[in-house]
């Protein structure tokens, strides 16, 4: 048992230390000697040479100075960290000014960031970073034109340091966007979800096994993943640590129930594998369209939103289930009675929205609905108890009804200007990033 035990903390820490033995190989950052510097050659000769006389002439115009990097991919600690190493390494603009941008391109990772000095927050603010991604460089990306991508985001990002307003937009951005700080600890959150599912599988098997444990041992388990997973959310992404810390401490537990009950239940392992395959095809539907995977926070909220949903059914379902074993001509007259109830609520609707128009129709649609499902679960869920004392054949039904229900509920760029340097700028990880 103390060798089972110690093998399961092993591999407890192991799967929490995997981010943070990632960093053991930081991506290098490729020298400074030109305005545009493409590693993986992603820009033509035309576009380099546009982008960089287009950062000579604003140098030499305002003083501030725009640097483009292009990389294969900014390794496993995100584009957002990469680019402030990247600005910390170069000091790009002035010292004491700080008037230096960074556009960063990762061609591997299918991220884009631009980055702001402490100088130009003012004059292009995180907001307006990112309408410039969303609305001139990704659509650019997507239609595998990289270099127009960065032609047309850093002449706008040139005519907000030289005073000129921003375009507004060409449709409404109704994207809703997570912190990049949660997007790069994922693979944090999932592995210790992992751990406290193997926690939870773990004391299970033991139980089924009759092997004692102490009561404390379960609950110290989950207590160290959250621990070694707050610890590398500390040095992976230190501005989200306290947060994801709380959701850990919150999701870590559930992990842990569910862990339980793949082991103890086949039922259980169907529905589990069920949103595990949802989770999946969401991912594969979201490649398919040129998007990125959606976040670990998003896979979470579609399986909670699913799970719901599959309770709801699960509970509609059994009601109808209950109506039909208590009798047929009842539930007959339940379902003639409730399919009235329904055409009514669909009468009413249908006037709501020619009446009242659209809002009020969809507010009529969804009171209705929650209306529609209480009623046919709770009319058909009620039904006559069976009398006390009966015998023979309804007695022995009712015998294995009981027993049921009771078991049922369990490179050309260097050689152009070789002299251009960083200036001593800083940047405080302003900016916005994006994806294609």
């Amino acid at each position: 048992m103390h060798a089972r035990t110690t093998q399961l903390w092993q591999w407890v820490m192991v799967l929490c230390l995997l981010p943070v033995l990632a960093l053991a190989a930081p991506t290098p950052i490729p020298d400074l000697h030109d305005p545009v510097v493409d590693t993986v050659q992603a820009l033509s000769a035309d576009e380099a040479q546009q982008l960089r006389t287009q950062a000579l002439e604003l140098q030499a115009r305002r003083g501030a100075q725009l640097q483009v990097l292009v990389v294969d991919s900014a390794g496993d600690e995100g584009i957002e960290a990469y680019s402030q190493r990247v600005f910390d390494q170069w000091q790009i603009g002035r010292k004491g000014v700080d008037d230096g941008v960074l556009l960063l391109l990762a061609m591997g990772d299918r991220r884009v960031r631009i980055q702001t000095g402490y100088g130009l927050e003012g004059a292009i603010p995180d907001a307006y970073a990112q309408r410039i991604i969303d609305h001139a460089i990704v659509p650019r990306l997507r239609e595998g034109e990289p270099g127009q991508g960065i032609l047309d985001g850093s002449a706008l990002l040139v005519g907000l340091i030289d005073g000129e307003a921003l375009p507004l937009p060409a449709e409404t951005d109704n994207v809703v966007r997570l912190p990049q700080d949660w997007r790069r600890a994922d693979s944090i959150v999932a592995l210790a979800l992992l751990a406290g599912a193997l926690v939870g599988a773990w004391a299970r098997r033991a139980g089924q096994r009759g092997v004692p444990t102490r009561w404390w041992r379960v609950p110290s388990l989950m207590l160290a993943v959250v621990c070694m997973g707050a610890l590398a959310c500390a040095l992976i992404t230190p501005g989200a640590t306290a947060a994801l810390a709380i959701a850990m401490g919150m999701l870590v537990p559930v992990a842990m129930v569910l862990g339980w009950l793949w082991v103890d239940s086949r039922r259980a392992r169907w529905v589990l594998s069920f949103l595990l395959v949802a989770a999946v095809g969401a991912s594969l539907a979201s490649v398919s369209m040129g998007r990125p995977v959606p976040s670990l926070a998003l896979h979470l909220l579609l399986v909670f939103v699913l799970s719901i949903a599959v309770g709801l059914v699960t509970l509609w379902v059994a009601a109808l289930r209950t109506s039909w074993r208590t009798g047929k001509l009842g539930f007959f007259v339940r379902l003639v009675f409730l399919c009235g109830v329904s055409a009514v609520y669909a009468w009413l609707i249908h006037r709501t929205y020619a009446k009242f128009g659209d809002d009020a129709g969809l507010v009529m649609v969804i009171a209705g609905g929650f209306f529609l499902y209480i009623t046919w679960t709770m009319v058909m869920g009620f039904h006559q108890r069976p009398q006390p004392g009966s015998r023979g054949k309804g007695g022995r039904r009712t015998r294995r009804r009981d027993r049921d229900s009771s078991s049922s509920s369990s490179s050309s760029s260097s050689s152009s200007s070789s002299s251009w340097s960083g200036g001593g700028g800083r940047s405080g990880g302003g900016g916005a990033s994006g994806s294609w």
